[in-house]
């Protein structure tokens, strides 16, 4: 698909969202909930909504734009009828916890009705280094200081669980992690004060990209392997994935300006396709597998979704699948 026809579908789309007053009762009228326009699942809603059209399917979809926990909201109130939310803070409105621990019983009840069609991997948690520090694996980070992100963040909790997991321990002094977030602490890796920084988002990043035409940076890897000792560290863990992006993307995405001796990962959790339960197991089947029979269209859009693979559509969910949805997965042999 050619960028000017994504902005044309995405403002076309947000043209029809803005003038929605009700969900169709026609269950094939879907009205999907996209975290903000210019977010990935955003751009995939879009040209899955593309995608159903020029199969001539009856299926058909309007995009709108409300956030996650507001989209989640929707879904439970029927006014909208897909919503993407992130695994862990699906769990949190389950158990009334987090961003939903003042709802209402009548919602978290209707949360429990919640069900996966599938799973993409978009944004992701990466840690980035001057290319001068000498940090060229996780463990590097040993005696070095290093952003961990905003007072009170998630990013800090994560990465405290991480540099654990690799046997370092930032109350212990082991590193030198200071809560600042990324723009900022780029500032202090160019004139030679910090080290290194997490960062949130997708590729190219454009913090990123603007700082490696000051100076010379590496992206560092969390390793692989050490995975279950972090998920064992950190509420909702489990849900929690890495993303490998290929050392080519990496040289692609920044015109080899930022180092990446092999494939890189990133951290991150599979934010969900979700429907209620009662959507017809038909409606459900032939929307998911339009989607991944095409991704290729989807695949084209962006570098960010040149990596969504059908490999992840069901990794670390933590809704159940729909039925529907689950007998494409079935078919393919992604479950059994």
């Amino acid at each position: 698909m050619k960028a000017t026809s994504l902005k044309s579908a995405a403002a076309a789309a947000l043209i029809l969202g803005s003038t929605f007053a009700a969900v169709s009762a026609n269950a094939a009228d879907l009205v999907v909930n996209a975290v903000s326009p210019t977010s990935d699942d955003y751009a995939l809603s879009v040209t899955w909504s593309n995608i159903l059209a020029k199969s001539g399917s009856d299926s058909s979809m309007t995009v709108v734009d409300n956030g996650t926990v507001k989209g989640l909201r929707k879904l439970a109130k029927g006014q909208v009828d897909v919503a993407v939310i992130g695994a862990p803070h699906y769990q949190d409105a389950v158990n009334r916890s987090g961003k939903f621990k003042a709802d209402p019983e009548s919602l978290v009840s209707n949360y429990k009705n919640v069900r996966a069609l599938f799973a993409i991997k978009t944004s992701a948690g990466q840690y980035v280094a001057r290319d001068d520090a000498g940090v060229k694996q996780f463990g590097d980070f040993a005696g070095k200081s290093l952003a961990i992100g905003r007072p009170g963040g998630n990013a800090g909790r994560v990465t405290a669980a991480m540099l654990s997991a690799h046997g370092l321990d930032i109350k212990g002094g082991d590193v030198d992690g200071q809560h600042l977030k990324y723009g900022p602490a780029l500032e202090q890796m160019a004139n030679g004060s910090m080290d290194g920084t997490f960062v949130w988002g997708g590729l190219p990043h454009a913090a990123v990209d603007n700082a490696s035409r000051t100076m010379d940076l590496r992206f560092v890897s969390p390793d692989p392997s050490k995975m279950d000792t972090f998920r064992k560290a950190i509420t909702n863990g489990k849900y929690y994935v890495l993303k490998k992006v290929p050392a080519k993307t990496i040289a692609k995405a920044y015109d080899g300006r930022v180092k990446a001796d092999s494939d890189i990962y990133f951290w991150t959790f599979p934010m969900m396709y979700v429907v209620n339960k009662d959507l017809s197991n038909d409606v459900a089947y032939e929307i998911t597998k339009a989607l991944w029979e095409n991704i290729s269209e989807v695949n084209e859009v962006s570098l960010a979704l040149s990596l969504i693979s059908i490999d992840g559509a069901t990794e670390a969910l933590s809704a159940d699948l729909h039925p529907g949805a689950a007998r494409y997965f079935k078919e393919k042999g992604l479950i059994n």
